[in-house]
C-alpha cells in the first residue's frame, strides 16, 4: 500500500516532535518532506525516475509556390503561399531569401503570410524571390527533465549517441550555423516556464480544463515594452473554462505561476489563443512546469526521432493523498532526512542521529536502486581511428561512408 503524503507528515511529526510536549511542526514539515524529495532524487540516478520520450525533427520550410516579397528598408517579409502559424512555425528560426545573401532570423509571425526579421533589409524590393526556412535548430525536451540525459537516433542507420558541448566551446570552433544534415551534437542553456514563446507580442490568456477553477490567480513574469515586468491575471470568476485575459502585452514570458490550488490544468495562451505558451499541473501553487530547451547541430536535413532517455525531477507533494514518484523503498530515506530537517531547524536534539540514521539508508537504496548507463555503439569519427576497423558486430567503417572512419579515407 502506498504511503501518502498525509502519512509521511503524521510519521514526521511523530519522530520529529518525541519528548517534545506535543509541539507540532506542521508547515514545516510539509517543506521538509518535500526538500527531502528532491534532495534524494537528485543524489544518484534512480531506476524508478527513468524516462524515455521521443521528438521528431523539423526540416525546411517552404509552402506551395516559394514566393518571397521584401521592401527594401523594411524587416518585414511576405510570404504569399505560406501558411505560418498553422504549420507551426516558431520564432527564432532562419530564413534565406533569395534577393540577398543574408540569412535573418525571425523576431516575430505575425500572420499566416506574414513574418518580421531581425534585423532590416536593404536589398532591391521585390515580389518574385524564393524562401527557405531553415530546419528548427531548438526543441522542448520532456517535462521536469534533469541534467541526468542523452540524446540518440538511428538518422545514420543504426542507434548513434549524440554528443553534448557546451556553448562556450561551440561558439569556439566557429561553426556554421546554416549547415544541414543529420545531428550529431547538443547544447543546452537554461530553462524556463514557457513551452513555447508568443509569435508577436501579445496579452496573455488563462483558462482551466476545469469549471470550478475561478478567479485563481496566475502571475505572468516576462518582458512588457522592453522591460521586466509582470502581471497577475484570474481565472474567469463564474467559469473556470472560460477564457480571461490580461492588459499588459508580452514580448517574452519567462515564469509562469500559480496563486492558489487548482482542479485542472491552466493553460496559458498568446496570440487569440493560436500559442500555448505554458500549462500548468493540478494542484500545485508554488511551482510551475520546467521546459528545459535543447539545440541541436548540424539543423536536421529531414524529419526523424530523436529519442531522449532522462532521469525526471519529482514534482512536489501538495496533497495529503499525493504519493511522490521514488517508491515505496525511499519512504524511510524521506522521513529520516525530514525528520533531521525538522530538529536541526528548531534547535531539537537528536538531529545529528538522525542525520546519520539517512545517510546509512541511502548507502543501502543506492545498492539496489541506482541505474546502469546505457551504452550504445557508435562510429568513431575521422581521426580517431588508423584502420577499416570492426566499429560494431558486422559493420566495417567503409560500409559507413565518407564521413567516418580513419583520416586517409578523406
Amino acid at each position: 500500500m502506498a504511503i501518502t503524503f498525509g502519512a509521511l507528515q503524521n510519521e514526521v511529526l511523530r519522530r520529529a516532535t518525541m519528548n517534545q510536549s506535543g509541539r507540532t511542526f506542521t508547515q514545516a514539515i510539509q517543506y521538509a518532506i518535500n526538500f527531502s524529495l528532491f534532495r534524494i532524487s537528485r543524489d544518484a540516478p534512480w531506476r524508478s525516475m527513468r524516462r524515455k520520450a521521443t521528438f521528431d525533427t523539423v526540416s525546411s520550410y517552404i509552402k506551395g509556390s516559394p514566393c518571397a516579397s521584401i521592401t527594401s528598408g523594411s524587416n518585414v517579409i511576405t510570404l504569399p503561399s505560406a501558411n505560418l502559424i498553422n504549420d507551426g512555425v516558431i520564432i527564432g528560426r532562419k530564413i534565406k531569401i533569395s534577393q540577398t545573401s543574408t540569412y535573418y532570423y525571425i523576431n516575430q509571425i505575425t500572420s499566416n503570410t506574414s513574418l518580421v526579421a531581425d534585423r532590416t533589409i536593404y536589398a532591391a524590393s521585390s515580389t518574385g524571390g524564393t524562401y527557405e526556412i531553415l530546419p528548427q535548430e531548438e526543441y522542448v525536451l520532456p517535462i521536469q527533465s534533469s541534467h541526468r540525459m542523452f540524446m540518440w537516433h538511428e538518422g545514420f542507420g543504426y542507434p548513434f549517441r549524440m554528443n553534448y558541448i557546451t556553448d562556450t566551446d561551440f561558439y569556439t570552433h566557429g561553426v556554421y550555423l546554416t549547415i544541414k544534415y543529420i545531428p550529431t551534437h547538443y547544447r543546452m542553456w537554461g530553462e524556463d516556464m514557457a513551452y513555447m514563446q508568443v509569435r508577436q507580442p501579445s496579452v496573455i490568456s488563462v483558462a482551466s480544463s476545469s469549471p470550478s477553477d475561478i478567479s485563481i490567480p496566475i502571475t505572468i513574469f516576462g518582458t512588457v515594452s522592453g522591460y521586466p515586468d509582470y502581471e497577475v491575471i484570474n481565472t474567469n470568476s463564474t467559469n473556470g473554462t472560460t477564457s480571461a485575459s490580461g492588459s499588459k502585452v508580452f514580448s517574452y514570458v519567462e515564469r509562469v505561476v500559480k496563486g492558489l490550488i487548482s482542479v485542472g490544468r491552466i493553460y496559458c495562451t498568446a496570440n487569440d489563443e493560436q500559442d500555448t505558451i505554458a500549462v500548468l499541473p493540478v494542484g500545485d501553487t508554488t511551482s510551475g512546469i520546467l521546459y528545459r530547451k535543447v539545440q541541436v547541430y548540424p539543423l536536421p536535413n529531414q524529419v526523424f526521432p530523436i529519442h531522449v532517455q532522462y532521469y525526471k525531477d519529482p514534482y512536489m507533494l501538495v496533497n495529503s493523498g499525493d504519493v511522490h514518484e521514488l517508491g515505496e523503498e525511499f519512504n524511510e530515506a524521506i522521513i529520516l532526512l525530514a525528520t533531521a530537517k525538522v530538529k536541526g531547524e528548531a534547535n531539537l536534539a537528536e538531529a545529528d542521529r538522525f542525520m546519520i540514521y539517512f545517510q546509512d539508508e541511502l548507502k543501502s537504496l543506492k545498492r539496489t536502486n541506482v541505474d546502469k548507463f546505457d551504452w550504445f555503439p557508435t562510429l568513431r569519427r575521422p581521426r580517431q581511428m588508423s584502420s577499416d576497423a570492426l566499429v560494431a558486430p558486422n559493420l566495417l567503417f567503409r560500409q559507413a561512408g565518407a564521413n567516418f572512419g580513419p583520416a586517409s579515407r578523406l
